[in-house]
């Protein structure tokens, strides 16, 4: 089921799932809505990959070696514009604040595509 997160992964997309039955985003994925208890009522949907931060922490010891992210690094949770929170580290900035906006930043490590944030404030301008 998750082969199609990762596949929008590859292609720069932010796939979550969505309940047909009472609209509730999610993510993971899971067989029974939270929010309707509908069982396989989810669909796959392309979020926009906008959101803002609704919790975080910055962790300044190393619990693994490179190439796992090394201290200073923030993980977070970001509520996304359609409702639904993920785990995911915030990138680029200094400074990090709940409520702060953010969007998706697709990359990859270790040949595996990879979802980060960075503040919407430091997206650069493609001309």
């Amino acid at each position: 089921m998750l082969s199609h997160y990762i596949a929008g992964l590859a292609a720069g997309e932010l796939r979550i799932t969505r309940c047909t039955v009472c609209g509730t985003t999610q993510f993971p994925p899971r067989r029974v809505c939270p929010q309707c208890s509908t069982a396989d009522s989810a669909e796959w949907i392309t979020a926009g990959g906008a959101g803002t931060v609704w919790s975080y922490c910055v962790f300044h010891k190393a619990y693994m070696p490179a190439p796992a992210p090394q201290p200073p690094y923030t993980v977070a949770v970001v509520e996304l514009d359609e409702g639904t929170r993920l785990i995911t580290n915030i990138v680029e900035t200094a400074e990090v604040r709940i409520g702060m906006p953010v969007r998706a930043v697709f990359g990859s490590e270790d040949g595996e595509p990879r979802v980060r944030f960075r503040p919407t404030d430091q997206l650069k301008v493609r001309t």
